[in-house]
C-alpha cells in the first residue's frame, strides 16, 4: 500500500511533545523514548500499532528531535540518562540514524543509546556502523526460531532465520549489546518461547554475560487499533508472571525482569500535563494523521495531541490551520501522551 510520507522538522508546526506515534516521549524516568519514524518493512500480525499499513507515514528530522531533546535533558538533569529509539516502525529505515546517533553523543549526560529493530535489515556492514556508532543495545523482536512460524507472524513469504542469528552472533561479537524480546502468545509459540530461552543460556554458557544477552519477554496485549492474531486471547499478568516463574526454575534464568534490571529510575518530567479526561481543549489542525479518521492538534508551541474524527468525518485538507475544540479521551501524564476526538 502506497502512503503519503510527511517530514517533519522545526518548520512544520507540529510538537514533539504529546502525540504517541512521533516525537518524544516522557515516562518521567531517567529514559527518554524517540520515535523519529512511523516506516516498516513488515506488516506483523499482532502490531499493537498497525505498522506498515498507515495512509499517512512519518519522518522527523534528527536536528528537531535534537533541539527538543536538548531542551529535555535539561529540566530532567544532565546525567545518567539514557536514548531509546522506539518508533511505531523499523528504525533501519530512518536514513538520519547514524546522524541522530553522533548527534545524541554530543549532548552532556546521556550515558547509553539503546534502540528497537525487527533486526531483517541488520547486514555485517550495518552492525560495524551502529558499533563505530556506540550504540548501547539494540533491543530485536524475535518470537520464534522457525523460519516458517516468523514468517506467519510477520505476514512475510519469506522470513530469513539463518541470516538474522548469524547477524545476532556478529552483534554479540561486538560493542553492542542484544536483549531478545519475545512476545509470547499463549498456545501458539509456547514451545518457541523455551527454544529462545534455551538460546539465551546456551550463549551464555558459551562466556557472553547476563549484561552482552539479556531476554525480556513481553505479555501479548491486544490493543484496538492494533492487529490481532485469530483464536488467540491475552491471559492475565498473573497468568504470565506464573508461568515466567515456573520457566526461571527450569532453566536457572531470570525471566521476569523490572526497572532496576534496566537501571531505570524516577526523574523529573518535562512538560507535566495539567489536562484531564473530558475536558475541552482549544487547539489548532496542524497536520493529517496516520489514518483518514485522525489528525494532529496543536495546544501550544510545545504540546500537540492526536486528534480522532468521529465517524464518518474523515480528514480533508480544509482542516488544516482550522482552530477546534475537541474533547480529551485520554490524557496520560505517566507518558506525556493525549489524545482527543472531534467532533464531540
Amino acid at each position: 500500500m502506497s502512503s503519503e510520507v510527511i517530514y517533519i522538522n522545526e518548520k512544520s508546526d507540529i510538537p514533539l511533545f504529546g502525540v504517541d506515534f512521533i516525537g518524544v516521549i516522557d515516562r518521567g524516568t531517567n529514559i527518554v523514548e524517540l520515535k523519529p519514524l512511523t516506516l516498516c518493512n513488515l506488516k506483523c500480525r499482532y502490531c499493537f500499532v498497525s505498522a506498515g499499513d498507515y495512509k499517512t507515514n512519518f519522518i522527523v528530522s534528527s536536528d528537531y528531535l535534537i533541539a527538543t531533546l536538548e531542551n529535555t535533558i535539561q529540566i530532567k538533569g544532565n546525567y545518567d540518562i539514557e536514548i531509546h529509539i522506539a518508533p511505531y516502525g523499523e528504525i533501519l529505515l530512518y536514513s538520519e540514524l547514524f546522524i541522530l546517533l553522533e548527534k545524541l553523543w554530543e549532548i552532556d549526560g546521556i550515558e547509553r543509546i539503546s534502540m528497537q529493530s525487527n533486526g531483517l535489515m541488520l547486514n555485517k556492514k550495518t552492525i560495524k556502523k551502529l558499533e563505530n556508532a556506540n550504540l548501547t543495545q539494540i533491543n530485536i523482536s524475535l518470537n520464534t526460531l522457525s523460519p516458517s512460524k516468523a514468517s506467519y507472524l510477520c505476514a512475510c513469504k519469506e522470513y530469513d532465520m539463518d541470516r538474522l542469528l548469524a547477524n545476532i552472533d556478529l552483534l554479540l561479537d561486538s560493542n553492542i549489546n542484544v536483549l531478545l524480546a519475545p512476545v509470547w502468545f499463549p498456545r501458539e509459540n509456547d514451545e518457541d518461547i523455551e527454544e529462545i530461552i534455551k538460546l539465551v543460556v546456551n550463549k551464555r554458557r558459551e562466556g557472553y554475560s547476563e549484561k552482552k544477552i539479556q531476554l525480556g519477554i513481553q505479555k501479548y496485549l491486544i490493543y484496538r487499533t492494533g492487529r490481532k492474531l485469530k483464536k488467540i486471547r491475552p491471559k492475565s499478568w498473573d497468568y504470565f508472571y506464573t508461568q515466567l516463574t515456573k520457566l526461571e526454575k527450569k532453566y536457572d534464568i531470570k525471566l521476569k525482569l523490572g526497572p532496576n534490571d534496566f537501571g531505570i529510575h524516577k526523574r523529573e518530567k518535562t512538560m507535566p500535563l495539567n489536562l484531564k479526561k473530558n475536558e475541552i481543549v482549544d487547539l489548532k489542525i496542524v497536520s493529517n494523521g496516520r489514518w483518514k479518521h485522525e489528525c494532529i492538534g496543536k495546544i501550544d508551541p510545545n504540546i500537540g495531541i492526536k486528534v480522532l474524527l468521529k465517524k464518518p468525518m474523515i480528514y480533508s485538507p480544509e482542516l488544516l490551520g482550522k482552530k477546534i475544540k475537541a474533547r480529551i479521551i485520554k490524557a496520560n501524564f505517566k507518558n506525556n501522551i493525549l489524545t482527543a476526538i472531534f467532533p464531540f
